[in-house]
């Protein structure tokens, strides 16, 4: 796990997005940018936002062979918007033949869902983390954009042409975590006798479909180690030796 300034590098790459309910957000660098801005907005918090930086922590200037590079980097960059058709958009890209099927069930689940709960108001309305009911209402979005991500990912990837784990298979995996607690949400409430019919049971069935069908197309997926939720042994030597 690489931490920098306290916060875990690369945390925000592998979320659900859904930060009232992280135990990490003081470990994320997106977090504190967003709250940054935010009392930037805030008139009670314009003094402290913009109070100079004190001396001591001043970030020190990169090493000159770290400038020349990003230097470099940023001299290719603009020589590339000068290439003809670099202000076209880039084409979207494809997914592999035979796993079309679960990215069209993926929408027509977060679709279905949508629909289904503008007709419940008490679902739509739960912003409780620990509500099977919020569980429902965050996951139904997020699901099909990882699944996407991961499809298309997978057919961009080149495995002899990297050293580092996939990130299909981190989208993949988090996937795989909306539909889980989906899957669980939906049975809890049926169990609770909160809602009945077949629409619900349709929903449980495409999740079991989905979550299996991932299993499938991503046999690694699992595996994939998110920085700072999969590595409980490395937090805790973090916490410990920031004496939490």
């Amino acid at each position: 796990m690489d931490v920098r300034d306290g916060f875990i590098v690369g945390i925000f790459n592998y979320c659900d997005g859904w930060c009232q309910a992280c135990a990490f957000t003081s470990r994320c660098r997106v977090c504190a940018d967003i709250a940054e801005m935010e009392a930037s907005l805030d008139p009670n918090l314009k003094p402290i936002v913009d109070a100079p930086v004190l001396p001591q922590e001043e970030p020190p200037p990169p090493p000159r062979w770290l400038q020349e590079l990003l230097d470099d980097m940023n001299t290719a960059a603009a020589e590339c918007q000068k290439e003809e058709g670099a202000s076209e958009a880039w084409p979207r890209r494809q997914v592999l033949p035979g796993h079309e099927r679960l990215e069209t069930r993926a929408n027509s689940y977060s679709v279905s869902v949508h629909a289904w709960l503008r007709t419940h108001d008490g679902f739509a309305r739960s912003s409780d983390c620990h509500d099977p009911r919020a569980v429902i209402g965050w996951f139904h979005m997020l699901i099909p954009a990882k699944v996407a991500r991961a499809l298309r990912g997978l057919a961009d990837d080149d495995p002899a042409g990297r050293t580092w784990p996939a990130d299909h298979d981190g989208s993949a995996k988090v996937a795989l975590v909306g539909i889980e607690r989906s899957h669980a949400a939906w049975l809890q409430h049926v169990s609770d006798q909160v809602v009945t019919g077949g629409h619900v049971q349709d929903f449980v069935r495409e999740l079991a479909w989905m979550r299996d069908e991932i299993d499938r197309i991503f046999p690694t997926a699992r595996a994939f180690v998110r920085p700072g939720f999969d590595e409980p042994e490395e937090m805790a030597k973090l916490l410990a030796a920031e004496g939490v």
